[in-house]
């Protein structure tokens, strides 16, 4: 089991900011860049279930040379949702409220006679409504825009948990190591996208295990040269080499930033590299084997196995 701190950066807020287009479609300005996390699907799902809008119409721009200048620390330390999910969520939010009294205007009522639900501001007891999209179409001309809006919240951090575990088996007379079952139950807070979850997990979990099982760079020790220069010599854990993994939540939402969640990028391979080494460790104390170097390639095993 595991308890990773997540969020540390040097940056005091983090800041994101939204703008509406002609179409009433909206953007989304961050520092935050994606690698393959899914920025682009994520973001625009918070800011979509609080304005009420399809996600769809609502477009990422990370770290865009042209859009406004914003404070922040970008991607780094598993703080991505945390930091800037929370601040899209403080302007979508503010959008809302700026909303509050254009919809009065034209709706000619009070803003305290109006409620906001599912992007639309109706008029309380009565039939009579606007959407947040129709109210951006109006003003599409204007700029800035009348509901654009800026977020920023301080810097957050988390403290996201989990259980791995692995069951192995070692062929004595080879040395290859199979992973026979993996299970991992992870609380990475208030989840937002189980998919985009589930892969970074999974993609971590075989960061974990690869380097548990065979990534070593060798060296000639005669002249310094990297023997494992490329994938043709490196270990590169491929599809087929890797266990039927079974994921569980164990969701607690964070109270230390708006969303609840927590971090999540790293938790499969903190939770890999030590069950891995638990899992072939415990295989072979019967031995007396009490200790054994990364990485646990065939050759290695058999090797420890035989003296």
């Amino acid at each position: 089991m595991f308890v990773e701190p997540a969020g540390a950066g040097g940056s005091p807020k983090e800041e994101v900011e939204i703008r509406f287009g002609d179409s009433g479609n909206a953007s989304i300005y961050t520092v935050s860049g994606g690698s393959g996390q899914g920025h682009e699907t994520v973001y625009p799902e918070v800011a979509a279930e609080i304005l009420g809008m399809d996600a769809e119409k609502i477009f990422l721009h990370a770290s865009d040379p042209y859009g406004p200048i914003l404070v922040g620390d970008g991607t780094i330390g598993s703080r991505s949702m945390m930091a800037f999910g929370g601040a899209i969520a403080v302007a979508a939010r503010e959008v809302v409220k700026k909303g509050l009294d254009l919809a009065a205007k034209q709706l000619e009522v009070a803003v305290n006679d109006l409620e906001f639900s599912k992007g639309r501001y109706r008029v309380k007891g009565t039939d009579m409504s606007i959407t947040l999209e129709e109210i951006a179409r109006r003003y599409a001309g204007d700029s800035p825009h009348p509901l654009d809006a800026r977020g920023e919240i301080p810097q957050p951090r988390s403290y996201p948990s989990g259980a791995h575990v692995a069951e192995v088996e070692i062929d004595p007379d080879t040395g290859a190591l199979e992973v026979l079952n993996y299970v991992a139950v992870d609380d990475c807070g208030r989840v937002i996208n189980h998919v985009l979850l589930e892969g970074q997990l999974h993609g971590g979990i075989v960061q974990g295990l690869a380097q548990g099982m065979g990534e070593l760079c060798s060296y000639d020790p005669e002249s310094g040269q990297l023997l494992t220069a490329t994938f043709m010599d490196y270990y590169m854990p491929r599809a087929g080499d890797q266990p039927v993994m079974r994921l569980f939540d164990r969701s607690i939402p964070s109270p230390g930033n708006p969303l609840g969640v927590k971090g999540a990028g790293e938790a499969g391979t903190t939770g890999a590299v030590p069950t891995i080494a638990n899992a072939v460790i415990d295989a072979l104390r019967p031995l007396g084997i009490h200790h054994l170097d990364f990485p646990y390639s065939p050759a290695r095993l058999w090797h420890a196995i035989a003296k």
